[in-house]
């Protein structure tokens, strides 16, 4: 069944980009999971893209490490745990008409893990994975003198890594501005290459970068300024929290449909999918949300 079929309000359809699988998992099921045990993996994903469609999520675009649920004993590997991943979102799309396609990510801190992931990427292109991020904390980006101007060359694996991914098409999301400053982001746009900005609160520090992102419609995750952005819970678990949570915050705040309506249009917009899907989206936000299809 659709969720189209199953909400009554068509003004809360919603677009998700920027959540963690691995902080997405239900409390009910982490007793019951041990890293490297698949069909528990699997279960996870179904049961995500289940919560997403009790939250009238359209399209979802979970993220996660598959190295870091392969497992202490390594009688599984990456491929895998991220081919059971695409077998419960699959399976969860299917039972649930929510739209759900993976992004691999790599961790700050991993790097030794940084290669297999683009090849991942590469592998499984046309079997639901559609791009590739980087999170993990920013400060190991620093200098031990906290110099984040030096940060560049501490950070030239990952530039190298995401040049290569541009370079074979994958989609790119980057982790920046979180906790670093500015010079994070525009070492993500200039040297990543990214195409969206997970947080990127700090580059509100760098008024030409800021003024910069808004011409060129970057999406961030923060609103201000009439800027790209969008609403995500990150990790639902971690913070006791759902989309349902977050948009009756963003209203007590003073938010309205019109802002929704907006907010989840240009989340459409920047999401991965290939254009003839993403066109298909944007059909539907468009058609909920009363908008010409004017794209």
């Amino acid at each position: 069944m659709e969720v189209t079929e199953r909400v009554a309000n068509p003004a809360k359809y919603r677009v998700h980009l920027h959540i963690h699988l691995d902080g997405a998992i239900r409390p009910s099921t982490i007793w019951e999971l041990s890293r490297g045990d698949l069909a528990a993996i699997e279960r996870v994903a179904f049961e995500f893209v289940e919560d997403e469609a009790g939250s009238a999520v359209l399209y979802t675009e979970p993220r996660f490490s598959p190295h870091l649920l392969v497992g202490a004993g390594g009688q599984v590997t990456a491929r895998q745990v991220t081919e059971a991943v695409l077998r419960g979102l699959a399976r969860g799309q299917q039972q649930f008409g929510v739209t759900a396609r993976l992004l691999l990510c790599c961790v700050r801190g991993f790097s030794e893990y940084y290669d297999d992931v683009l090849e991942m990427c590469t592998e499984f292109r046309d079997k639901g994975v559609v791009g590739m991020d980087i999170s993990g904390d920013e400060a190991t980006a620093t200098t031990e003198d906290g110099d984040m101007h030096s940060s560049e060359q501490l950070l030239q694996r990952e530039i190298a890594l995401f040049q290569e991914a541009a370079r074979r098409g994958i989609h790119r999301t980057v982790h920046s501005g979180e906790a670093g400053p500015a010079y994070m982001v525009q070492i993500a746009l200039d040297k990543m290459h990214a195409e969206r900005i997970g947080h990127g609160y700090h580059v509100l520090e760098d008024e030409e970068l800021y003024r910069r992102c808004i011409k060129e419609r970057v999406h961030f995750e923060f609103y201000e300024d009439g800027v790209s952005f969008s609403v995500n819970v990150d990790d639902p678990t971690v913070i006791q929290g759902n989309m349902d949570s977050e948009y009756s915050l963003m209203r007590r705040m003073g938010f309205n449909e019109a802002m929704f309506a907006t907010m989840n249009f240009n989340a459409a917009k920047a999401c991965f999918l290939p254009e003839n899907e993403k066109k298909e989206l944007l059909k539907k936000i468009c058609k909920a949300f009363g908008f010409p299809e004017t794209y």
